[in-house]
Formats: structure tokens, sequence, C-alpha cells
């Protein structure tokens, strides 16, 4: 997967690269962000975006290596202990893919600039690789940074799909659960999938109400 897509921001453009590839005989899957937008300047200062506002152009790029082992063999140990700790609250998790991540950004004519995190979280979507993809799972998205190791919840009910809101990038790995493994209640595992659905709900009863309080007006009049 390769993938440019362009961002206005103020008199400037922010060019956001995304390329995934395989180091196995699966092909690598789709990665992209939920808001572009919201990616691209979460990539960047203020003081940069200022100067993009004031026409500077900018690029971040972002490459994704999935593979079947973890190509930094010191990092393991980390993801290990994290498992094993995340394990005794939320059930058995098991290793699916890692993924190598290397992102960057430059602005202007600046040397280009390794990028370790974002600097708000991020919503990121992940396209599961078909082998792992079956209807009694559950993903998971563990990356490390700077030794440590962060787990996020998979936030869609799509089963062939992963959404986490993240904020480190770093080595990533994609755990997954089978639904009788969960050590998490069915009605609080529902709770966390369906925030993303609460506004959406809101806005639809105010509508709701606003034509039922119109149409009684009328009656009315």
């Amino acid at each position: 997967m390769y993938e440019t897509t362009q961002v206005t921001y103020g008199e400037g453009t922010i060019t956001v690269t995304m390329s995934s590839e395989s180091a196995t005989e699966v092909a690598a899957p789709e990665i992209r962000f939920g808001s572009y937008d919201n990616a691209a300047r979460a990539c960047f200062t203020a003081k940069e975006l200022e100067a993009i506002s004031a026409g500077e152009d900018a690029e971040v790029s972002f490459s994704f290596l999935m593979s079947d082992e973890i190509q930094d063999v010191s990092k393991l140990p980390l993801f290990e202990e994290a498992i094993e700790k995340e394990s005794k609250e939320l059930g058995a998790l098991h290793y699916g893919v890692f993924f190598n991540v290397d992102a960057s950004k430059v602005v202007g004519a600046e040397e280009p600039e390794a990028l370790g995190s974002f600097y708000e979280d991020v919503e990121m979507q992940y396209d599961v690789p078909l082998f792992l993809v079956t209807g009694d799972r559950e993903y998971f998205i563990m990356t490390e940074e700077m030794g440590a190791c962060n787990l996020e919840q998979d936030i869609d009910v799509d089963a062939d799909t992963l959404t986490v809101s993240a904020h480190d990038i770093g080595t990533t790995l994609l755990l997954y659960q089978t639904r009788n493994e969960s050590l998490v209640p069915a009605k609080e595992k529902l709770q966390i999938k369906s925030q993303h659905l609460f506004a959406a709900g809101i806005i639809v009863l105010v509508f709701a109400w606003f034509l039922i309080d119109r149409r009684h007006r009328r009656a009315r009049d």
C-alpha cells in the first residue's frame, strides 16, 4: 500500500504519505488515519504549524513493515512483560503480527526529523490481515516507545478492521483474543465500543425533539 494525501493548513500544505509492506508471504494490510486533517496537525509543534499556516509546505511520512517476528529482538522482553500484565486484567492475549514503524516530518527547507509520537491522540485504522480474521475475536494494538508498551483496544465494531486512538509511534504489535477468553464483562465492552456513537445519538435525539416540538406548535396554531 502506498498512499499520499494533501491537507491544507492556512496558506500552506501538509503532504501525508502512508506506506505498508510485508516481510511475509501475506500482503500487508491498509493502514490509514480516521481524519487526515487531525493527524497532519498532530505531527507538528505549535511553532511549526504557525510556519505552515504562513505559507511553508510540510511533509510527514509513515512506513509500516509487517512481519511475523519482531525486528529488534531487544524489545521483545518489553512486549512479553506488558502482555503478561495486561492478560491478568483482560484475559489471554495472543500474538498476531508486528509492525516496524518509521515516521518522519519536514517543514520547508529544514532537515527531516524523526517522529516518535503525536502531539495529541490520533485515530488510526488497520485492516486486520485476513488470516487473523474470525468472527469471535477482539483485537488490540500494543506500541513500544522509549521502553514503555501501551495497549489500545479496538473502538469499532467491524470484525475485519481495528481502530485505535494512538499517541505513540514505534514498534507495534497486533494482538487478538477470542471472546470466551475475555475477563472483561460483555456489558463493559459494549460501553467501551459505544463511546463513539454517543455524540451521534445525542444529535439524533435533539433533532427528533425539534421536529416533534415544531409539529405540536403547528397543531396549536
